[in-house]
């Protein structure tokens, strides 16, 4: 009896020993309490679901509300598409389209380790597999969606349209301007190759007025092969629309001034300012000087010693007032420049670049060459014309240039100004008297200007007596 106790003992605690390999396909229904689950049991999906690991025991639940929804909000950016959750081994479930997946991973890592070597190494050398031929089916559908650049070219061409690069069009000018070379230099050209190449000037002070065409244009020896003939040239329009573009080219462009002091521009130009005697030429020789030198201690040392100081000095005497103005403006910035080394705050920086000004002693040259005198006679000669007539605006722009450059150059001119300042003080008070007793009946824009004019002169009667008080 026993023994028949013990052989039924055994077969009944036999499934739980080696586990119930069959699968259980009981419908389980959770609820809010945790409830303890068979092994093999499908879960719905949804569930909470915990195992204790030392006992054995799975337990389930339905989700509280927090944890539905943070379930719910993982699900929304998982791939798994899976229905339900089994914990037992054998129901582990791959769906289809991850079997692609599976396989090229099981393939890797079955492979030997010799064969990824070998892989890795044809990745390094860059030994690619070559991509499947395209069939010619697949290559005109791609061709019909796409077009290569010389089908695009060939395209524009036909609607007058051109694809060029900037340096492209440089090169191409350039070429151009080398069949009328000679015959710029020599005074030859005919009315249509005059205006060839003043369209050629043209197109390309359009383009040199980006920085880094500029440099392109000198690389390709532009200021030698373009600029340096026509500065040449018998026919003034050429010259001054070449002066433009030289002003153009080296303006705020440290590179190509530093070109064009090499190819002695500064020389060129002082020769052509004494010479020329064509408003328009002049005028441009200074727009180009002006950009050449400014901010360029370098070159303003080499302008001065080839006499433009003096140069300046004989124009300020007798010369267009357009040409007196330019000549002006570039002295008050030159002056300027020496004035702002003081707000500069870095101490090398200061020293080095006090260093490169003090080589070029402008200050000190236009006292020498007499440049304070001339200007102070221009401004009482023109101030005493402006009293004989009465007030017209188109001297507004002269005035008030004159105006300005006085007041930069008093604490440089202080004591020429101190010598003539009986002078300077009357006539400037005999203006101010004039302006503020002018026709009341003029126009309200000529109104405004005149009272900017006043305000600028009232602070250059401010000036000059401040500084001749401290001189005292």
């Amino acid at each position: 009896m026993r023994a028949n106790m013990i052989i039924l003992t055994c077969l009944y605690l036999l499934p739980v020993i080696l586990g119930n390999n069959e699968k259980n396909e009981t419908k389980f229904v959770p609820t809010r309490e945790w409830q303890s689950i068979n092994k093999g049991t499908p879960i719905p999906a949804g569930s909470h679901v915990r195992h204790n690991f030392r006992t054995g025991v799975t337990e389930v639940k339905l989700m509280d509300n927090k944890d539905a929804e943070k379930k719910s909000s993982n699900e929304s950016s998982s791939h798994s598409i899976s229905n339900s959750l089994t914990l037992h081994p054998d129901m582990a479930v791959t769906e289809d389209h991850d079997s692609s997946i599976a396989t090229e991973k099981s393939d890797l890592f079955d492979s030997p380790i010799e064969e990824l070597k070998a892989r890795l190494k044809k990745i390094k050398q860059g030994d690619t597999k070559t991509p499947p031929k395209l069939n010619d089916e697949h290559v005109q559908q791609i061709k019909q969606k796409f077009r290569d650049y010389d089908t695009l070219k060939n395209e524009l061409k036909m609607l007058d349209v051109n694809i060029t690069l900037d340096s492209e069009l440089l090169s191409n000018y350039l070429q151009k301007f080398q069949t009328h070379s000679n015959a710029i230099t020599m005074g030859t050209l005919t009315v249509l190759e005059v205006e060839e190449v003043l369209n050629i000037l043209y197109n390309l002070e359009y383009l040199v007025h980006h920085i880094d065409h500029a440099k392109v244009f000198t690389d390709m020896q532009g200021m030698s092969k373009v600029i340096s003939p026509c500065l040449n040239a018998t026919n003034n329009e050429i010259k001054a629309e070449a002066l433009r573009l030289l002003g153009a080219a080296v303006q705020s462009n440290p590179n190509v001034q530093l070109k064009a002091l090499e190819n002695d521009f500064v020389e060129k130009l002082l020769h052509i300012l004494s010479t020329s005697t064509k408003l328009e030429v002049k005028s441009k020789c200074l727009f180009a000087l002006g950009a050449l030198i400014r901010q360029f201690p370098a070159a303003q040392k080499v302008w001065i010693d080839h006499g433009g100081v003096e140069i300046f000095g004989k124009i300020l005497t007798d010369d267009q007032l357009q040409v007196q103005v330019r000549v002006m403006q570039l002295i008050s910035d030159l002056i300027t420049e020496r004035q702002n080394l003081r707000e500069i705050t870095d101490p090398e920086q200061l020293q080095l670049k006090t260093k490169a000004y003090a080589a070029a002693d402008v200050e000190q040259k236009l006292l020498t060459y007499g440049y304070c005198k001339h200007l102070s006679n221009l401004m009482i000669k023109s101030f005493k014309v402006e009293l004989n007539n009465q007030f017209k605006t188109e001297n507004y722009n002269f005035l008030e240039t004159i105006t300005e450059s006085m007041i930069i150059v008093v604490p440089v001119c202080n004591h020429h100004f101190k010598k003539n300042k009986e002078t300077l003080l009357l006539i400037i008070q005999h203006l101010l008297n004039f302006y503020q007793s002018s026709d009341p009946a003029i126009k309200e824009d000529e109104s405004d200007i005149l009272k900017n004019l006043t305000l600028l002169i009232e602070k250059l009667q401010t000036t000059v007596t401040e500084i001749l008080r401290d001189e005292l």
